[in-house]
């Protein structure tokens, strides 16, 4: 039995956030029992930024994408 069909497309989204999150979050959990308060706020605002970074960076892809299949024609 393939359980991949069972996840419908529109639930991906979120569940996929989810474990990323999660994941995140014990990192944190980590770099806090091992290290002080301090290091793991820099490594929370360093995991952030490059967060922002991959997501501007993605939307900026797809925009560029989009501009180049309005301006070239297909061959």
């Amino acid at each position: 039995m393939d359980s991949a069909p069972a996840v419908s497309p529109s639930h991906r989204s979120w569940i996929v956030t989810t474990a990323k999150v999660v994941v995140v979050l014990q990192v944190l959990a980590i770099v806090y029992v091992l290290t002080s308060v301090w290091v793991t706020a820099v490594v929370a605002a360093v995991v952030a930024v490059v967060a922002l970074a991959v997501r501007a960076l993605t939307r900026a892809s797809r925009q560029v994408d989009r501009i180049f299949e309005e301006e070239l024609p297909r061959q």
